[in-house]
């Protein structure tokens, strides 16, 4: 899988969004990604090993034919 190129500046491109909201959105956007991180981390933590290497390892493309 590719992944797209990064932007030239991201940090530029979402600063004026960012600081358009309320900090009481800002601060429940926060919540909400750092519970989103800590579920990730859960499912991984639960990963057997032999899990985990299929979850990392990268992806063969497949053959269409």
């Amino acid at each position: 899988m590719t992944h797209p190129p990064p932007l030239a500046d991201p940090v530029g491109v979402h600063a004026p969004i960012w600081s358009a909201l309320p900090s009481d959105l800002q601060q429940r956007a926060v919540r909400l990604l750092a519970q989103l991180a800590f579920a990730q981390f859960r499912h991984h933590a639960k990963l057997t090993p032999q899990e985990a290497d299929r979850a990392t390892a990268p992806q063969q493309p497949q053959d269409p034919a």
